[in-house]
């Protein structure tokens, strides 16, 4: 009688780490994951083109940090972007940029 052995792959379902918008680098993108405010400040922010699943560029922090969306730039109080929770891109994962995410 013959066995064969199957590759398993398995994968880690383990929640990526999250990062308050404020606390990003310049020049690193990440994905918007939750956002953590009251429904007025939600609507101002999905007009400004920040919301779920979303990707976005800090290209200068401080108060008000500049991020870069769809190849735009606004700027947001640091106070609101503190409330804006974020998954870092893993280098060869982002669309922002063609050299990828720092």
């Amino acid at each position: 009688m013959a066995y064969f052995a199957l590759p398993v792959t398995t994968i880690d379902h383990a929640a990526k780490a999250l990062t308050s918008l404020d606390k990003l680098a310049p020049r690193v993108c990440a994905v918007v994951r939750r956002i953590e405010t009251d429904d007025e400040e939600m609507q101002r922010l999905k007009m400004l083109g920040v919301c779920l699943g979303r990707r976005v560029e800090l290209v200068r922090g401080g108060d008000p940090l500049i991020l870069r969306i769809f190849g735009s730039q606004l700027g947001l109080s640091a106070e609101l972007a503190s409330r804006v929770r974020v998954e870092i891109c893993q280098p060869g994962h982002c669309a922002l940029r063609e050299d990828n995410c720092a």
